[in-house]
């Protein structure tokens, strides 16, 4: 009987960690996402910022300067580099890759692509950074409604 425990302890523990490393896994995904999300609302809000000096400058019947929106395009710049590297880390957690030709997701050992058919670079080896692991393994501590004919199975 206490083998059987045992086994089915030891299973419990088994599906707690898978299931805790996809929850984490997902956190960390969604954690990038907003990120992204919110680079992409700054880009927009920033967008408008620059119409919105034209359009004042305009109305006046001046000319737009340059150096009126330069600092902005430089904001938006910023803003599209932070994406494309929250992007490559959001695949390097996924571990896949896009492909150089049609941008299908690929597994990160691909050669080819399986859309296209174009050859992939070799891909270099992205670190992701993980949260520390400072959770507790669950223990099975009384299981109810056990059928003897289970233990049977298991002799």
């Amino acid at each position: 009987m206490n083998e059987f425990f045992y086994k089915l302890g030891k299973k419990a523990s088994k599906t707690y960690q898978a299931t805790k490393e996809k929850a984490v896994k997902l956190s960390e995904e969604l954690k990038i996402r907003g990120k992204i999300n919110e680079h992409k609302e700054k880009i927009i809000k920033t967008y408008k910022e620059i119409g919105e000096i034209v359009y004042n400058e305009i109305k006046k019947d001046n000319d737009v300067s340059k150096d009126d929106v330069i600092s902005k395009c430089e904001d938006i710049s910023r803003a599209n580099d932070e994406i494309s590297k929250l992007e490559a880390q959001l695949l390097a957690l996924k571990k896949v890759k896009k492909c150089i030709e049609c941008g299908a997701e690929l597994d990160i050992n691909s050669e080819f692509c399986s859309k296209c058919g174009r050859k992939q670079p070799v891909t270099e080896k992205v670190e992701v950074k993980e949260e520390p692991k400072d959770t507790k393994e669950a223990e099975v501590i009384e299981i109810n409604n056990v059928e003897d004919n289970e233990e049977g199975n298991n002799k």
